[in-house]
């Protein structure tokens, strides 16, 4: 034990990070997906695994790399707790509320608008089946119909919202929060209807992720919380897995076929994590004979909300900047990703670095106190659909990204129009604060 923590003292100490979050999650019985718990696990828990350096590209951080990645932690932080502390002054409740079915929420509405968007996802299929003439799973060589030399237009779009498609139908699939029995039954077999058709038409890890990832955190919240333990299980499963395939591998040796294709089932995975983080190094402390990227003077950070416009396209070709591919940041050629604190430095240097965690931390706890008393679906469809992107796409810019711009949109209006009036269905015995309830029955006072 004590020679591991010496050979990887990096990884040790950020291994310590992530077993305080899930130990303070069990001991004060908390929320396990709370924004600032989410971000710690999930930066320390890659950051650690990273720092195997089981790759040469993966060298040691330069000083001014830990500075940046600490300063963006330390930010986030920052806004939870004052986010926390504002509510607490407030005697408002910070532990999460049991799901309740929300009234005048109408849930038929609901599935009809998750099958628009669901037939808009066929389109975008069917856009796959014009180009290819089958199923990407179903070809020779899938990966040749997945690179970006591949052009499906604006079908891309379309095609890549089955997680989307998965998040209107989750949210109605729990009898706690839908007590209408059929939609509840309809809504919970088109989620994997949809993961199914999603796997075989584009087979790609980010829309696997995307259908896997919402569905658990609204089994979190809206069946039972997954226990910290069960995490907990889930990693020592995952190490042991891990390390069973490092001692296979030794005993076929590297020069056999056994042994090649266990170094790729190992490398693959951890390049995929790693490159995140020696990109973020290599672009922050780059070599004196190159310059990485020019200063986008925060324009590209709204690239996003303006792609399908062409407005983001054309500052891109005529500053010469970087596409969501990061052509000019890749320290090994192929392993394109960077960590999203190279994209908030390059708009607007160790400012963006301060102020975009810490925006981003008081908007999400703000979002997260909303689930602390009675929420409705909205609540609980944007928190979902924003804690995942902090505890998976957080190490990579999403929001530079315009489809994920149109699925916020999609959200905030399919809930909309079903929301009406809507209350959930609040009993006495229910609310976890005295003072939520004499506020609600003040409201119903002065409406009657």
């Amino acid at each position: 034990m004590f020679t591991w923590v010496s050979e990887y003292p990096v990884s040790s100490a950020l291994f310590l990070v992530v077993i305080f979050c899930l130990f303070q999650s069990w001991w004060f019985k908390k929320d396990f997906f709370s924004p600032l718990n989410v971000y710690c696990f999930t930066q320390c828990i890659t950051l650690a695994i990273s720092y195997f350096q089981l790759d040469r590209a993966m060298s040691d951080f330069h000083l001014y790399t830990w500075g940046v990645w600490l300063l963006g932690m330390l930010s986030f932080a920052g806004g939870c707790i004052v986010a926390r502390l504002y509510a607490k002054s407030k005697s408002l409740s910070v532990q999460v509320h049991p799901a309740v079915c929300p009234r005048q929420y109408n849930w038929v509405y609901h599935l009809l608008l998750s099958f628009v968007v669901f037939l808009v996802f066929l389109v975008g299929v069917y856009g796959i089946l014009h180009k290819v003439g089958t199923l990407i799973i179903f070809t020779p060589n899938p990966a040749k119909w997945m690179t970006k030399y591949i052009d499906y237009g604006y079908f891309s779009l379309l095609f890549n919202s089955g997680p989307l498609c998965v998040l209107l139908f989750g949210v109605a699939s729990f009898k706690k929060f839908n007590n209408v029995a059929w939609v509840r039954h309809v809504a919970f077999v088109m989620v994997f209807v949809t993961i199914i058709i999603n796997l075989m038409a584009y087979p790609n890890r980010t829309s696997l992720f995307f259908n896997v990832g919402f569905f658990l955190i609204f089994v979190n919240y809206l069946y039972k919380q997954i226990s910290p333990i069960v995490i907990a299980s889930l990693l020592v499963l995952a190490i042991i897995a891990f390390i069973s395939i490092g001692s296979l591998r030794d005993q076929y040796g590297g020069g056999s076929v056994e042994g090649k294709a266990l170094d790729v089932v190992i490398e693959l995975p951890y390049k995929y994590l790693a490159n995140n983080y020696w990109n973020l190094d290599y672009v922050l402390n780059p070599p004196n004979d190159r310059v990485i990227h020019p200063h986008t003077y925060g324009i590209d950070f709204f690239s996003g909300i303006f792609e399908y416009a062409r407005l983001s396209r054309s500052f891109k070709t005529s500053f010469r900047w970087d596409d969501a591919f990061n052509d000019r940041i890749q320290k090994v050629t192929g392993f394109n990703t960077v960590n999203y604190l190279w994209e908030v430095y390059k708009d607007f240097h160790l400012l963006g670095v301060v102020l975009l965690p810490f925006l981003c931390g008081l908007g999400l706890t703000v979002l997260h106190l909303r689930l602390c008393r009675p929420f409705t679906p909205r609540q609980i469809l944007m928190y979902t659909y924003f804690i995942y992107f902090v505890g998976w796409w957080f190490f990579t810019a999403g929001y530079k990204q315009g489809i994920y711009c149109i699925w916020g949109m999609v959200i905030f209006v399919v809930s909309t129009i079903c929301m009406g009036n809507a209350r959930p269905q609040i009993k006495k015995n229910d609310l976890a604060e005295p003072v939520v309830l004499d506020k609600i029955n003040e409201q119903e006072e002065a409406q009657a």
